[in-house]
């Protein structure tokens, strides 16, 4: 056979088949859907190496590269799978294919974004977060209105309209100069007089919501009538803004009060304390040696103005009578009373156990050379103190009782007697305290 003829027939079946598969693809590509299978894109009367078999998005990539390629085909396939006619056949709109040109005459307009949710946004940088929609802004401050007025003597020295109009143009941002030099009550306002108190010399008072005065004077003599206006429209603004930025400082909380002395004493009147006093003390009995001296030692617990307190006193007649010493030791209870801020008054009890000595007897308690013997007493306790300064007292206390155990004793000379009876005592005493937690 012929070399050409053979050549001729192999590529003619092969043309014949190539013809008949495109036209296979050629009908799935027009299917109504292109989701999840295949396509089959078939580039006009090119030869079978170029049918290629991808998904959707694969064809469309190729199709774009072909258009890209070859702008003046004629491939409808490859038109119809970019503009997305599967996707409009569904009724959406086409989606974009990046890289292909729009046909001439087609406006393609742009997909915008969504927004999302009021709650999802992100704050804008350097502003306010954006919180939940309808969230009322906060109003801007009014600007703070300015009322200027001239006495007789300055308006003959300026004019008022000159310093009014360079006043307006003097003003710091959030102040307006005010038609008329009076108007209704307000707190956003300012108030300017210009006075003339000597010939040679105008003074600017401002006032600027019901705070201080503040004055300025300026020298005018020799000058003109405009620059003196100028001077006093300068001075009134600088004025005006030093009062403004005096009113936008955070004001200072003021300190916190601190208490009176009469307070910190109506307040450590119920706290707990602990007194040590001391002082000379002297008792009268009725039966045998009469009267005793001595000294005494308190150490006080006060708790809720109760004070517990243990005492110990050591007394002994006086040179020149019957001799005898008592020791004792015991407890009392006193509630205070404030009269005032330095003095109070106490009433309590007390009891007490002694040890009584008795040299110069012969017997005591009915024993022949017994010179000891033990008593006891109770009784009232009555006294007033007043402050000498601070935690310092001096009181003065007075101790009617009983001796509640007489001891009998005789004399060498044969004489009986026994100290019993009743027991009066006077003390003064020096006394400080110091407390468990001094208020603040």
């Amino acid at each position: 056979m012929d070399p050409r003829a053979r050549w001729t027939r192999r590529f003619g079946a092969r043309h014949d088949a190539t013809k008949a598969l495109a036209a296979k693809y050629y009908e799935r590509a027009r299917s109504p859907s292109l989701e999840g299978g295949a396509a089959v894109v078939s580039y006009g009367n090119r030869g079978l190496g170029d049918v290629v078999a991808v998904d959707k998005k694969e064809a469309i990539q190729t199709a774009t590269g072909y258009v890209a390629k070859y702008p003046d085909g004629r491939c409808e396939d490859a038109q119809r799978i970019i503009s997305g006619a599967d996707a409009a056949a569904a009724g959406g709109p086409p989606p974009p294919v990046p890289g292909a040109r729009p046909a001439p005459g087609s406006a393609r307009a742009r997909p915008r974004r969504a927004r999302p949710p009021a709650g999802l946004r992100r704050p804008r940088r350097g502003g306010r977060a954006a919180g939940v929609r309808g969230e009322p802004r906060p109003a801007a401050a009014a600007p703070i209105e300015v009322r200027v007025a001239l006495s007789r003597g300055a308006a003959e020295e300026v004019s008022s309209v000159r310093v009014r109009r360079l006043l307006e143009i003097e003003l710091p941002d959030g102040a307006a100069l005010a038609a008329e030099p009076v108007g209704p009550l307000g707190d956003r306002v300012a108030n300017v007089w210009v006075d003339r108190p000597t010939a040679a010399r105008l003074e600017i008072q401002v006032r600027l919501e019901g705070r201080a005065v503040v004055r300025r004077q300026i020298a005018v003599s020799g000058l003109t009538s405009d620059v003196a206006a100028r001077l006093v429209a300068i001075a009134a603004s600088e004025l005006i803004l030093a009062e403004m930025r005096r009113a936008r400082a955070p004001r200072r909380p003021p300190p916190p009060r601190r208490p009176t002395p009469d307070e910190v004493e109506l307040a450590s009147r119920d706290l707990d304390a602990l007194s040590v006093s001391a002082g000379p003390y002297a008792a009268v009995v009725s039966g045998g040696p009469h009267v005793l001296g001595g000294a005494g030692l308190t150490l006080g617990l006060r708790r809720l103005r109760l004070t517990e307190s243990l005492f110990a006193r050591l007394l002994a007649t006086p040179s020149g009578g019957e001799t005898l010493r008592w020791l004792e030791g015991g407890f009392s209870g006193d509630y205070r009373f404030w009269l005032a801020a330095s003095w109070r008054l106490s009433i309590g009890a007390a009891a007490s156990v002694a040890s009584v000595r008795l040299p110069a007897a012969a017997s005591v308690d009915g024993i022949a050379g017994e010179r000891d013997t033990w008593s006891a007493r109770a009784g009232l306790g009555l006294g007033v103190e007043t402050r000498l300064g601070g935690p310092v007292w001096l009181g003065l206390t007075l101790d009617p009782g009983v001796v509640l155990r007489p001891a009998p004793y005789e004399a060498e000379g044969g004489a009986a007697g026994a100290v019993e009876g009743v027991w009066l005592g006077v003390g003064l005493s020096l006394a400080t305290e110091r407390r468990s937690s001094p208020p603040r």
